[in-house]
């Protein structure tokens, strides 16, 4: 009896430990097999050492290739590899040779501790492409959308119109042989064949093959070469990004640089066209495109506001990201407001001005108004002769209720869209390919730039949260604009005042410069609510190719990763939740048959326009003065933001003129 006994437990042991073992493979056995992570071979460069010292020479000497504004003199990996004979680089591998352990500062404690790199990368968004905790997102129910994986994962991107977990990498063939790269991997620091899909699951540990492919020289290497950033077709007959893996990219690795950052998040701030003259080196993925299959040019800034000399002073400054954004190893701090980029790694860490510029900033040292594209408008052209000591204490008192970028962002990059229409490409000729149609590109305070009372929240589709400090209940930041015809009589007021009211007035707001943005895409008829509905991402190559976004929608559902998130796995672990949060009953995996024949979906803007939060391309100089708000045709309404008529009549005066 106690034989069997001990024999059952031990089997029981067994199966678990099994099980333990197995799970990663198991999940990954669920996914389609093109979504399936696999063994990948880079090629290896191996220098003799006399390459070694002539790459090296290249690197640090007169003539160096460096970028302008990256004045390296010495690399320390140099002597380094040196020492230890390193002639190859290949891959993590080789940098886990010395940084197995890293040591680094808590967040949250200012203790320093020791932890495992590699686990500690693997936890970071940008790996991921998502955080499961989120303490100032709110459902449309009201309910805060936390503990959820949510990031470039699972939503879309208003850049090309795709999800990242379909539209992972793609060829765009044309017919007179040009070839094009696209695809959200380009964004991201692994080298899979698809996004790290597992790591939603719970349970998951991140296979070898995953770890091995992971791209560490595009953040840390100075002299990486965008260029070898394009769409391959590998041994394995799969598409997947390529990486630079030569050994002067490895040589040249340093703490990130703003240059070094800016290769994947330029396309979100100053877009893929402007490319900053006075240093390109801050445009580096525009400047170096590809190869031969170069990487697709979006037209149309998503933010319109490049981080670089000429349009931020602290990028003039030679301010890294980092320096402002906290980091934990390779945990980044996003800040606690945030509107649209829901993934954060730190999100109980502030990013705020003060840290450097203290809460009152304003000293009464002179500054004048500027012109030009990185001047603001020329409502600040006037020279500032009155910004004395005592107006730099009025101007300080404002700091209490307004936000620095309210000022100091005083306008944004002409390229920068307001309205994307996904449903209607226009045809490229010089590229020869369909782009979205940019039906509107708004520049000025009060067309691109509004303002709006924010308390750091922000709602399922980024609207920002908030709340006049007046507590008049006049204010309310969710008025949709693009109401669907389903929901016509819906009484949105009434919701506004049930649900959002209160989590509008739980933390103090401050007035904020918000980008306005709203895009026209495909929706699943079968799964909206009054707020919005299921995007339906494009396929690429018929996109861009034909210019028939209705095929591209339907060609899109086609692929397995869509029937899989129709499918009862995604339903229960993702997508249920992901629609209470639109306050609709739950995921209806029933319409997928329709989608593919492309019945009961229809082209739709956002019922509101979407408030993403902006905070870059700062300028001291050409920002905005008392009459651009104080007037009674300032930059915006202040009966707009909730002020009673008393207050209305007092804030449009010009307090110098009085």
């Amino acid at each position: 009896m106690r034989v069997e006994k001990w024999t059952g437990f031990a089997a029981v042991v067994v199966a678990v430990a099994l099980a333990y073992a197995f799970w990663p493979h198991l999940i990954n056995l669920m996914l389609p097999a093109d979504s399936r992570p696999g063994k990948i071979a880079f090629a290896v460069e191996r220098l003799t050492p006399q390459q070694f010292d002539a790459t090296a020479q290249e690197l640090t000497g007169p003539s160096s290739s460096m970028p302008a504004a990256q004045s390296w003199t010495d690399f320390p990996h140099i002597e380094r590899f040196k020492k230890a004979g390193i002639l190859a680089y290949e891959g993590p591998k080789t940098c886990l040779r010395c940084h197995r352990r890293i040591t680094l500062t808590d967040a949250a404690t200012g203790r320093e501790k020791k932890v495992g790199l590699m686990n500690n990368l693997l936890g970071s968004t940008h790996y991921r492409f998502f955080t499961k905790k989120h303490p100032n997102v709110y459902g449309f129910n009201g309910v805060l959308a936390d503990n959820f994986p949510m990031g470039k994962i699972d939503r879309p991107c208003p850049k090309p119109g795709s999800f990242a977990m379909t539209s992972w990498v793609a060829l765009i063939e044309l017919k007179d042989g040009r070839t094009y790269s696209e695809g959200c991997g380009q964004c991201h620091i692994g080298g899979q064949y698809q996004a790290p899909l597992g790591g939603m699951m719970p349970g998951y540990r991140t296979l070898n093959t995953e770890k091995e492919t992971i791209d560490c020289l595009i953040c840390h290497a100075i002299a990486y070469d965008m260029n070898q950033k394009q769409a391959v077709t590998d041994g394995n007959g799969r598409l997947r990004w390529g990486q630079d893996h030569s050994l002067k990219a490895a040589m040249s690795a340093v703490r990130p640089t703003a240059q070094n950052c800016l290769r994947c998040h330029q396309h979100n701030m100053g877009g893929d066209i402007y490319v900053d003259e006075r240093d390109p080196s801050f445009m580096q993925s525009f400047v170096n495109l590809g190869e031969n299959r170069p990487r697709v040019q979006h037209p149309g800034s998503k933010r319109g506001t490049p981080y670089s000399p000429s349009w931020d002073v602290h990028a003039a400054a030679g301010i890294a990201c980092i320096d402002c954004h906290t980091t934990e190893g390779h945990l980044i701090a996003r800040g606690t407001h945030t509107t649209t980029i829901m993934a954060n790694d730190l999100p109980d860490v502030e990013v705020t001005c003060e840290k450097c510029h203290t809460a009152r900033p304003h000293t009464g040292e002179a500054a004048s108004g500027g012109t030009g594209a990185a001047g603001g408008t020329g409502r600040t052209a006037a020279k500032r002769s009155y910004y004395t000591p005592e107006f730099a204490e009025y101007l300080n008192n404002h700091t209490e209720v307004v936000a620095c970028v309210t000022c100091h962002i005083s306008s944004l990059h002409p390229d920068n869209v307001t309205m994307r229409d996904f449903s209607t490409p226009v045809f490229e000729e010089d590229k020869g390919i369909y782009i979205y149609n940019d039906v509107q590109k708004e520049t000025e305070p009060g067309k691109a730039i509004v303002y709006v009372w924010w308390n750091g929240d922000a709602s399922f589709l980024g609207s920002a949260i908030g709340d006049n400090p007046n507590a008049a209940g006049l204010y309310r930041f969710y008025k949709p604009t693009h109401v669907w015809p389903e929901y016509k009589n819906f009484d949105y007021a009434a919701w506004y005042e049930r649900v959002m009211r209160p989590i509008s007035r739980e933390k103090p707001s401050k007035l904020y410069a918000i980008k306005l943005y709203n895009g026209k895409q495909h929706i699943d008829l079968q799964n909206m609510t009054p707020f919005g509905g299921m995007f339906l991402p494009y396929e690429f190559p018929t996109y861009y190719t034909t210019g028939n976004a209705d095929a591209a929608a339907q060609k899109e559902a086609q692929k397995s990763m869509m029937k899989m998130m129709y499918g009862w796995m995604f339903d229960v672990y993702l997508m249920n939740k992901f629609m209470t949060f639109m306050d609709a009953p739950g995921w209806n995996t029933g319409s997928y048959q329709d989608v593919l024949a492309l019945k009961k979906v229809d082209p739709r803007w956002i019922p509101q326009d979407a408030s993403m939060e902006i905070s870059h391309a700062i300028r001291r100089e050409g920002s905005l003065i008392c009459a651009d708000c104080h007037s009674s045709d300032g930059v915006f309404s202040w009966r707009e933001l909730g002020y009673t008529d008393e207050e209305v009549q007092v804030l449009s005066v010009n307090p110098l003129e009085e």
